[in-house]
């Protein structure tokens, strides 16, 4: 298990460290605090699908996913009827907290060993970030700001994930729409999650990957993200691409990383608009689980 691990590291490491050099030498900008922001959207759906989680039968249940990126923590509750991590149906009580704010989520949840849906309502309460003048082209300093009413807004998230087996690897893919309340008209905002500025009041994203996975049961999956979000108040297209890695350490313990930069923006933001593969490790609980142990 400690060598895909290391070659995961590895290779993501070296991944950030060129898209990292291409950008700071075509922009002349800071480079975002490691853990200033919240585990990003961008890994949605990056995991490693272990049968461990499929045992047992169906039956009432609490979960819990933990998720460290940097100096963030991202806590997620859930309450159902299903085998957890696997397959239920139930509700969802998620947070993120960083050194730039708190979010917290609350919604409805579907989940098949082939997809999911998830339906809720986000607030955001930034604590450095404020509100961006509106402006047709964003740039670094503009978005550092120090002056005026801190982000704080609520939100309707909508997101549908699949995931389809090939032959080698899988391919998935997810489509989400964001509907942004509480934004004044002369305001954007920089969505963190995200890692985008947007009007609203609605934000559509797509976004494609491709995982091959190494190892029977597959432990350790490689591959990239596309990722495409549009906001029409904009009348702005953002497109993002890179590499990703999940490695899976125990039953309950996996390792995470992404390393996907902006390609196009309307803005220019530099790093800020972009996840530069921070290793999270994500770690989940369940009542009624077969084989407990941490991690």
């Amino acid at each position: 298990m400690r060598r895909p691990l290391v070659l995961a590291l590895a290779a993501l490491a070296a991944l950030v460290s060129m898209s990292t050099t291409r950008v700071a030498s075509a922009q002349d900008v800071l480079v975002p605090g490691p853990g200033t922001l919240p585990p990003s959207e961008l890994r949605t759906n990056i995991s490693v699908s272990r049968p461990y989680w499929s045992a047992g039968e169906s039956r009432p249940f609490l979960a819990a996913i933990f998720e460290t990126g940097g100096i963030s923590l991202r806590t997620e509750l859930d309450a159902g009827w299903g085998r957890p991590h696997y397959s239920w149906i139930g509700g969802e009580l998620s947070s993120s907290m960083s050194l730039r704010g708190l979010s917290a989520f609350t919604g409805v949840r579907g989940v098949l060993p082939f997809g999911s849906v998830r339906f809720g309502g986000r607030y955001v309460a930034s604590i450095q970030q404020r509100f961006i003048d509106d402006f047709p082209k964003i740039s670094r300093p503009m978005l550092e700001v120090d002056e005026g009413p801190r982000s704080t807004y609520a939100a309707l998230d909508g997101e549908v994930q699949f995931e389809i087996p090939l032959p080698v690897g899988k391919i998935g893919g997810v489509a989400s729409a964001h509907g942004l309340f509480g934004v004044p008209d002369e305001f954007f905002v920089f969505e963190d999650a995200l890692r985008m500025i947007a009007a609203g009041p609605f934000i559509g994203r797509g976004r494609l990957q491709y995982l091959a996975g190494i190892g029977d049961p597959p432990t350790f999956r490689v591959g990239g993200i596309v990722e495409v979000m549009g906001d029409p108040q904009r009348e702005a297209v953002w497109f993002r691409t890179g590499p990703a890695v999940a490695v899976s350490l125990t039953h309950h313990l996996e390792a995470v990383g992404v390393a996907a930069l902006t390609l196009l923006s309307p803005d220019e933001i530099g790093l800020a608009g972009a996840d530069l593969g921070q290793i999270g490790l994500r770690y989940r609980w369940a009542t009624g689980d077969l084989w407990p142990e941490f991690p």
